[in-house]
């Protein structure tokens, strides 16, 4: 027996941006508002620049189909497509799953299929957007001008997994390898690599001068690091990125007299995050590197990346009560920029949460939760903030009450 269904989506997205006198380039592109002498392009503002006037939008139209199909008693099987375009990019991306019962309790569960993603309206827009960058050879912060490209190609990717599953009247799990294979990855050109090679010198100079300002101007390569003005940098497509890990999952609900008892497991393990080599003008500007495990201070492709992470769950349920308590683990990594100090190992972080649960009525229940219980702090990490907020939070213990009403029925 076939089961199938298809689809049609639109989506329009516009953005405006409309800057005051001083901040619109076109009127004042010097560091004197409405003066048009100058030959970069900077604005009167040193680190917080103005911008041009800016309207741009993207349609998409996008076309599915998915079928479910019966392959015997034993083996179901998802065909699906999805094509869609933007403008004149295009691309028809497959998926093929499948699941067989190996035995009663036991099935295996395989999934292949491609996936797009076309640049944004931001990643297209040539307007540049200004941070601070702290460029280790001068030793002080400096102006960084990151600017979309409208060359830039579609990423795609990819992906596959395999699993096993095991469902028992009163217990649960799965296990799953997942990898994926991205290429022509949309990012940004990495700072650190530019104002390393212009350090160098020489060939490695000349092939990223073009992205370095100095006080006589954009792109001449004169000045010594410290004296750079401005750093431009702009998205493109990056080789690409393959990563791969590890899923799990166990749950089991155990009577005990008049209650019952639940136990859990979810985690995931980061096994590869393998970054291609970014060259540029024929020059290496960041190293092929796996960033599993470490923090990745100065990849812009890469968040920080701990290998571990995983939560436990127990509780016990009777009447209208249930008490759950969770174990949030998180393991330590690396801080590759600091490798022989005292702060080249970020230490795991571990919280504990606890939750009381009434079931007022069929419609209504109420909820008093202790999150963080033991006021764990988060891993020492040396930057600015003294800790990752990618990955921790520096939140101590936090109370919370809920309640919940269910509407109709």
């Amino acid at each position: 027996m076939a089961e199938y269904a298809v689809g049609y989506q639109f989506r329009r997205f516009d953005v405006d941006a409309e800057p005051n006198a001083p901040g619109n380039l076109e009127l004042s592109p010097c560091p004197v508002p409405g003066d048009r002498t100058c030959l970069e392009k900077a604005g009167a503002f040193t680190f917080t620049t103005g911008h041009y006037p800016y309207h741009a939008a993207q349609t998409v139209h996008r076309f599915f189909v998915e079928s479910h199909l019966g392959l015997g008693s034993r083996a179901q099987a998802q065909v699906a497509a999805n094509y869609e375009f933007h403008g004149s990019v295009t691309s028809f991306d497959p998926k093929l799953a499948l699941r067989v019962d190996l035995a009663e309790p036991l099935a295996l569960r395989a999934s292949l299929q491609t996936t797009f993603r076309t640049p944004s309206v931001d990643d297209l827009n040539e307007d540049r957007a200004t941070s601070l960058e702290y460029v280790a050879e001068a030793g002080i912060y400096k102006a960084l001008d990151a600017s979309g490209n409208p060359d830039l190609e579609p990423e795609r990717a990819l992906t596959y997994n395999v699993g096993l599953t095991l469902q028992l009247p009163r217990m649960r799990a799965s296990l799953d390898y997942w990898n994926y294979d991205f290429k022509n990855v949309i990012d940004i050109i990495p700072a650190t690599g530019v104002t390393r090679l212009y350090d160098l010198g020489g060939a490695s100079r000349a092939a990223v001068q073009q992205f370095v300002t100095c006080p006589d101007g954009p792109g001449t390569g004169t000045c010594p690091t410290a004296a750079v003005e401005r750093i431009a940098v702009r998205t493109i497509n990056w080789p690409g990125i393959e990563l791969s890990g590890l899923d799990w999952h166990v749950s089991a609900r155990l009577p005990l007299a008049e209650s019952i008892v639940s136990l859990g497991m979810d985690g995931t393990f980061t096994r590869r995050f393998f970054v291609r080599a970014l060259d540029l003008n024929g020059v290496e500007v960041f190293p092929a590197q796996d960033a599993a495990g470490k923090l990745n201070w100065n990849n812009p492709i890469a968040p920080p990346l701990p290998q571990w992470k995983s939560r436990f769950s127990a509780g016990y349920h009777f009447g209208d009560y249930s008490v759950v308590n969770y174990v949030n683990a998180v393991s330590g990594y690396a801080n590759e920029v600091f490798p022989d100090t005292e702060f080249a190992d970020i230490h795991r972080f571990v919280t504990w949460d606890l939750s009381v649960l009434r079931r007022a009525s069929s419609r209504s229940d109420v909820a008093l939760s202790v999150l963080n219980l033991l006021a764990a702090p988060p891993p020492l990490v040396n930057w600015e903030q003294s800790y990752d907020g990618f990955t921790h939070s520096p939140k101590g213990r936090r109370i919370k009450l809920s309640l919940t009403y269910r509407m109709g029925g």
